[in-house]
This record gives C-alpha cells, sequence and structure tokens, in this order.
C-alpha cells in the first residue's frame, strides 16, 4: 500500500487552502482555523469542507490537510 509523502496532501489542496493553512500557528483547534479562514476572506467551498473537520485540536498543516482528504474521498476514519 502506498502512503502519503510529508507535505502530500497539502500540496493537493486549492491554493487558498493551503494560504489559509500555511499562515496558522500550529497547534489550533478547529473552529480557529474556521475564523483564520474567514478573515483571510476564503470562499464558501473551503470554509464549508473546513466546517466539515472533526472538532479536535490539529498539530500541523499536514493534520488539516489528511481530515479534508478523507472528507472529500469518503474515507472513514
Amino acid at each position: 500500500m502506498e502512503t502519503e509523502s510529508k507535505g502530500g496532501f497539502v500540496t493537493e489542496l486549492p491554493m487558498d487552502a493551503q494560504k489559509i493553512l500555511k499562515s496558522i500557528d500550529f497547534p489550533v483547534k478547529r473552529n480557529d482555523i474556521i475564523e483564520q479562514a474567514r478573515k483571510s476572506g476564503a470562499i464558501p467551498d473551503i470554509l464549508r469542507g473546513l466546517g466539515m473537520l472533526p472538532d479536535r485540536e490539529y498539530n500541523s498543516a499536514e493534520d488539516v490537510a489528511e481530515e479534508l482528504h478523507k472528507i472529500y474521498v469518503g474515507i472513514s476514519s
């Protein structure tokens, strides 16, 4: 089974989402990620995806990107 390299999921995200994640100081909770995205003027599609993240603390942009990947491709955790 192939595994993603470090940063693999982040690079699959839209550029706007990548910029938002790069501007965040981790660790951070889901609601703080959403708030930062709103302040950055994120488009509704990005806000919708972030709103579907599990409500927990994230330690890196890769953590967030991995959860978004699961959401978008339908993999349950």
